[in-house]
């Protein structure tokens, strides 16, 4: 062979080898932005490409790199492809573990290993998609937040004030915990002048995903009131109707058993109706949380008496778990001992950890 042809050879080899590394470049761009992603179609034609994180409710929420995490309606989507295996529980409550691809007759979950077809199933019938511990009934989840407020001053006057207040929760699929309390006590140049305390336990069972009845307990102690120990045992029903990171709705009636023991008064014990909501919701992109819980109990029979306990606020979260919370709280009694007011307000303003 000349020199002439063997030199005409290696161009076209380098051709070639230039092709074909253009046609590898193009295969894994391609790879990288679509077939490695998952895949949600919807009903109006529109195709979203991303990260399936979670699917509660009526929500999917798909995380993509230009718009963050996207919250679809579940009726609207059309069909789902997931480059990964996916965590699901099923409308008949089995849970199973792979990879959810449509096909000509609804949609396939793929064995993760040798992704050979495990159920053919229906987007309706798919309940949850990577799911918490706690809505699978295989662990609970923890949350709360715990808040301290006080000031002290040493000088021409002296006066101290601590304000502590808390809230656990600990829910399962089928159960929840909840204790929360507050300590409030004011120093004014020596004298004493607040000391009070209260407390309240309470199991929820849901029958139903969203009713449940509950047993609870509240224990109380204001030594302005006369109040050595207010006991207050209870049973009834309630309705979540909303359960979530975002916004959380609960109504809750039954009956109450309270015994109180006064310091100066003669001790009494009585049944009582009681009523109760618990709200709160993340607003503004989660820039602030809204709450508001009242407790009303309610004793008919002469003397009748109405307790009322209220607490409205804003809280602020702001880094790691941490916030801070401005509230006014409401304690209503209709009917004091030694004729002392009705109502008592508090105004707080507390640094406060919030954790799940």
């Amino acid at each position: 062979m000349s020199s002439k042809s063997a030199s005409m050879v290696f161009i076209q080899l380098e051709k070639f080898r230039r092709v074909c590394l253009f046609l590898l470049m193009v295969i894994y761009a391609l790879c990288s932005g679509h077939a490695f992603a998952d895949s949600v179609r919807l009903k109006n034609g529109d195709r979203i490409t991303g990260t399936l994180v979670i699917k509660v409710t009526d929500q999917l929420v798909i995380k993509t790199s230009y718009a963050g995490d996207i919250k679809l309606k579940w009726a609207e989507i059309q069909s789902v492809d997931a480059d990964k295996p996916l965590v699901m529980m099923l409308a008949d409550g089995s849970l199973v573990t792979g990879r959810l691809q449509h096909g000509e007759q609804g949609q396939i979950i793929l064995d993760e290993e040798t992704n050979a077809p495990l159920i053919d199933t229906e987007l309706a019938e798919i309940q949850y998609i990577n799911p918490s511990r706690d809505l699978i009934g295989e662990g609970y989840v923890w949350s709360g937040n715990l808040n301290l407020g006080g000031t002290f001053n040493n000088g021409n006057s002296k006066n101290r004030n601590m304000q502590l207040n808390g809230e656990s929760i600990t829910r399962g699929l089928e159960d929840r915990y909840t204790v929360q309390g507050y300590y409030y006590w004011t120093e004014d140049n020596g004298e004493q002048t607040q000391n009070d305390a209260r407390v309240r336990g309470q199991y929820d069972h849901f029958f139903t995903p969203k009713w449940f009845s509950y047993l609870n307990t509240i224990q109380e102690k204001d030594r302005f009131r006369d109040i050595k120990l207010r006991s207050t045992y209870g049973a009834g029903t309630g309705y979540q109707m909303f359960e979530g990171e975002k916004l959380n709705l609960s109504l809750e009636g039954g009956l109450s058993w309270i015994t109180q023991d006064y310091y100066q008064e003669n001790d009494e014990n009585h049944a009582a109706l009681r009523w109760a909501v618990n709200y709160n919701q993340f607003l503004f992109d989660s820039f602030v949380q809204v709450f508001h819980r009242h407790e009303v109990m309610y004793t008919p029979r002469a003397p009748s008496q109405i307790l009322l306990y209220s607490s409205t606020g804003l809280r602020f979260p702001f880094l790691l778990g941490l916030n801070a919370t401005t509230q006014l709280d409401y304690n209503y009694d209709s009917r004091p001992v030694d004729d002392q007011r009705k109502g008592d307000t508090r105004a707080l303003f507390t640094l406060g950890y919030s954790w799940k």
